[in-house]
């Protein structure tokens, strides 16, 4: 199977091509229009797996494994909203059962103990109740991993399992094409999406006005969105790195503005399908809840013009002139 992951910052519009993809007939899209961060979030994949081989310690893959475990037993039943005041599960059964299943797997050594690091895991009730059952000694679990070759194995298929377990199929054929959104780490795209088979990335970059602007009106949780010094000088930290910069350019990625995309969509959308390898002509699946509208999409372009004030608007103009897209 061939797999597109579509990356970008909170409000970059990286939701926008995520949803033209999925929304076309030749793509399937496991979760539907909700983010899959298994491999991303600072809990993942991608995090158990720099601290098993690339920052190890004798105890960092052990916090890992603990923390990975924590992560995925509560988003297994973490809901979203596809519509208002509707939940759902964004994983289906079997999901809590795939990741303790996928951590033996990758399990080398095993035992229990009681590292002094493991004390400030837990809650003083927890600690009171170890106490008094005389469990104080080997309540942490403490791991170390198989070698790095059979990790990325297992971890392959691992996500293969989850993407197939959310689609109820059995398998998926070769010839398919998944789309998946911040599937990834933007700002080491190529190492966090090691996980995916036949991978391609893109990455979404919107000017930085209306950046600020549509998280100003969302309240994007996460985001420098109450005060513009804080956003000028985060924007700054995340695209000055001249290595961020470098990865940029690797064969596996292609970068989309959003401004762009929107305006220009046939001769854009020409380039994007061309590095994807697909048609460029496409038709709609039938009966979508939600489906791709580009007027509606292009009306969310430009408003910064209306939604930020004057000061705000003139001092992200002046202060990131470089990275302005339009």
């Amino acid at each position: 199977m061939k797999t597109t992951i579509v990356l970008g910052l909170m409000a970059s519009g990286s939701g926008v091509v995520h949803d033209y993809l999925s929304s076309r007939e030749d793509f399937i899209s496991p979760f539907g229009v909700n983010e899959f961060k298994l491999c991303s979030d600072p809990l993942g994949l991608h995090n158990l797996y720099l601290n098993c081989y690339k920052n190890f310690s004798f105890f960092n893959p052990s916090n890992a494994f603990h923390d990975f475990l924590n992560y995925t037993k509560k988003i297994q039943d973490y809901d979203v909203y596809e519509k208002h005041g509707i939940p759902k599960k964004l994983y289906k059964k079997n999901f809590n059962l795939l990741s303790k299943n996928f951590i033996d797997k990758i399990t080398e050594v095993s035992y229990n103990a009681n590292p002094e690091f493991s004390n400030f895991k837990i809650n003083t009730f927890q600690s009171y109740y170890l106490k008094f059952k005389k469990k104080r000694y080997d309540f942490f679990n403490v791991r170390l991993p198989v070698d790095e070759d059979k990790f990325l194995y297992e971890a392959r298929l691992y996500v293969q399992k989850i993407i197939i377990n959310n689609l109820n199929l059995k398998k998926i054929k070769k010839n398919s094409n998944l789309v998946l959104n911040q599937a990834g780490n933007i700002f080491d795209p190529i190492s966090s999406t090691q996980y995916f088979q036949n991978r391609k990335i893109v990455i979404v970059k919107r000017d930085p006005r209306d950046m600020f602007a549509s998280m100003k009106h969302r309240r994007t949780k996460g985001a420098p969105h109450k005060d513009v010094m804080t956003f000028i000088d985060w924007y700054i930290k995340c695209f000055s790195d001249k290595n961020f910069k470098k990865k940029l350019k690797h064969k596996l990625i292609y970068v989309v503005e959003l401004e762009k995309f929107l305006n220009y969509f046939d001769k854009e959308n020409k380039k994007l399908c061309k590095f994807l390898g697909i048609k460029s002509e496409f038709n709609y699946k039938k009966n979508l809840s939600t489906k791709f509208d580009i007027n509606f999409s292009r009306k969310n372009l430009y408003k910064s013009k209306k939604n930020l004030t004057k000061y705000e608007y003139n001092l992200i103009s002046t202060r990131l002139k470089k990275f302005l897209q339009w």
